[in-house]
């Protein structure tokens, strides 16, 4: 198991040619990753197709039309529905005929088929789960108060917050959570932020943003077996193909939006690599284009835009016709080769 776990760490910092615009303007572009994706990112959208057959109730269509306006407002996923006594989809017939056969009572009702944004490539299919559609689990799925608690850090200004998801054996987990503590005070007092001149902000125009520049890490420890975070943990663990199989603890490093980074397991939870994840957040935004970098974004219910308001130091990615500049910076996993939902 660490054989695999040190070649996933390896692979996450592999080097990649990017492909970014501006040269003139990107060498003056040193906010800081996290605080660039906190301000410019948008949350990639998750999508809920609601399959249906002929049990199709008034409360069912309150519902569906009661998730669309609270989606409106402020969560990243869109949702839409198909009659499957009409359609031919041959990714969600195979769905809908599997659960037509289950013997639990659902087979007939409307179910929610929930996948990831099509930009989270290491996930297997883009299937994150087949659920009941009922307010219920729709409530469960678009807010948590774990994601809540992470909006809330991040939106206070904090760097980063490391998910930690236990095992549930103590002799594993202790030590693991214990070295991801002391690493992150560690990397807290050693890395700096790029200096006033670097980024061309003024000191009085910074002390007068709502959300403060520093470089702050916490930790949050996720319970396996929380039911109101179950949506949370499957969007976390089944990001990629093996880690919802996995027997040792598990810490995602989230920034921005709510961007997860990717996963560290057992023995990768290191001082080497918790250090090397700290400094990416914290470095230098060397791709303001958000699909050039590692990772993928969590669902979420916050008005980001709302909340961070005036504090932007950042500028925009403008559009420009010059020629491309080549940086090299950390990247994901290679692309899982199963097959995925369009």
């Amino acid at each position: 198991m660490w054989d695999a776990c040190r070649a996933r760490c390896s692979v996450a910092f592999a080097s990649v040619i990017v492909i970014l615009s501006l040269a003139s303007w990107l060498a003056a572009c040193q906010v800081p990753v996290f605080r660039y994706a906190i301000e410019r990112w948008l949350g990639d959208k998750y999508e809920v197709v609601v399959m249906r057959g002929a049990i199709w109730s008034s409360e069912d269509e309150a519902n569906f039309e009661e998730l669309q306006k609270r989606l409106a407002v402020s969560a990243n996923l869109q949702i839409r529905s198909i009659d499957m006594r009409d359609s031919k989809e041959p990714s969600f017939r195979s769905l809908w005929e599997r659960h037509l056969k289950q013997k639990d009572g659902h087979g007939g009702k409307p179910m929610a088929a929930i996948l990831y944004p099509a930009s989270a490539t290491e996930s297997p299919s883009r299937v994150m789960d087949v659920a009941p559609f009922d307010r219920e689990s729709m409530t469960r799925l678009i807010g948590s108060p774990a994601r809540e608690e992470i909006a809330k850090r991040l939106l206070d200004g904090q760097s980063a917050v490391w998910v930690f998801i236990p095992s549930g054996k103590k002799l594993l987990d202790e030590p693991a959570k214990q070295a991801l503590d002391l690493q992150l005070a560690k990397s807290q007092s050693e890395l700096v932020l790029p200096s006033l001149e670097e980024m061309e902000i003024d000191e009085s125009e910074l002390q007068e943003k709502k959300i403060r520049l520093r470089i702050e890490f916490s930790s949050l420890t996720v319970d396996r077996s929380d039911p109101k975070e179950d949506y949370f943990l499957q969007m976390l663990l089944k990001s990629e193909a093996d880690l919802m199989e996995a027997d040792e603890p598990i810490a995602f490093p989230i920034f921005g939006r709510g961007r997860v980074l990717y996963a560290l397991v057992g023995k990768g939870i290191n001082s080497e690599m918790i250090h090397q994840a700290c400094g990416f957040v914290t470095g230098p935004c060397s791709c303001q284009v958000k699909q050039q970098n590692p990772g993928f974004d969590l669902l979420t219910n916050i008005p980001w835009e709302e909340k961070i308001g005036d504090s932007k130091i950042s500028d925009p990615l403008p559009d420009s016709e010059k020629d491309p500049v080549l940086l090299k910076i950390p990247s994901g996993r290679g692309n899982s080769k199963s097959q995925r939902l369009p």
